[in-house]
């Protein structure tokens, strides 16, 4: 199954209708979004990938109680500040990271296969111990702009550059 990280969109609709077209070549079997989400409206533009779709809270998110609020289209499954998923047997841990604790917490626990992180606005993948962690980097305020594809399969990592 190959799966779609993004993060840090911070409303940017316009990018994310990009997003959601390379998404869509790639038949994806999931959706993540590590954060800084800015507004339902990139929710609802994402839900029409028509799969699971797993997104957290990033700090410009979290001042909001409007999110309890939010829209929920079929497929939508909004964990907080941290999601933990498990697909193809794979366990993901889902965070922004700007909570550096909790992001070493989970990366020292060694419960997951994979950690997707967001925040930093810098594409990143390495490994510690057993556990590798992605950061697919910025959507919506970047130079570049980046998001990712990943072969839960195979591990293969595709970073996408935005343009």
């Amino acid at each position: 199954m190959k799966i779609g990280i993004l993060s840090d969109t911070h409303g940017n609709l316009p990018i994310v209708g990009k997003v959601i077209d390379l998404f869509h070549e790639h038949h994806l079997g999931a959706v993540f979004h590590c954060g800084d989400i800015g507004s339902f409206e990139v929710l609802i533009q994402l839900a029409e990938l028509k799969v699971p779709i797993h997104a957290v809270l990033g700090n410009v998110d979290q001042f909001s109680n409007d999110w309890k609020y939010a829209p929920r289209p079929e497929g939508l499954q909004l964990h907080g500040r941290f999601g933990e998923v498990t697909l193809e047997n794979r366990r993901i841990a889902l965070l922004h990271s700007d909570d550096y604790s909790a992001r070493d917490r989970a990366m020292a626990s060694g419960e997951y296969d994979y950690i997707f992180t967001g925040h930093t606005h810098e594409l990143h993948d390495y490994t510690v111990g057993s556990t590798r962690c992605i950061n697919p980097g910025t959507a919506g305020r970047g130079v570049p702009n980046t998001c990712a594809v990943l072969d839960l399969r195979t591990g293969a990592l595709q970073p996408i550059h935005l343009v």
